[in-house]
């Protein structure tokens, strides 16, 4: 019996949490949750209150967009021009 005391008496045990424990996290968790949403609410507001904002990010979506079609249209060409270089160039090959 001695040598399962001292055995049992170097196990760790792990206790779970108690519940006030995991309600104290719970609430600060929810605390911190309401303070992001009230922060939201604010720059919501005040976007919405300032017209110019909201139609400066709606112009730079739109200039993002179009850069972004206009890039992907060069892209395509350049791919054209690579495959019509490579075609010539093979034919050339072929040639000699």
């Amino acid at each position: 019996m001695g040598l399962k005391t001292a055995t049992n008496s170097n196990q760790k045990t792990t206790q779970p949490p108690k519940m006030e424990e995991l309600v104290g996290k719970l609430r600060e968790i929810q605390l911190g949750l309401k303070h992001n949403l009230a922060y939201l609410q604010q720059k919501l507001a005040t976007l919405y209150s300032e017209p110019e904002l909201l139609n400066g990010l709606e112009n730079a979506k739109r200039d993002a967009e179009s850069r972004a079609n206009n890039l992907e249209a060069e892209v395509k060409q350049l791919r054209e021009e690579l495959k019509a270089i490579k075609d010539l160039l093979g034919s050339n090959m072929e040639k000699k």
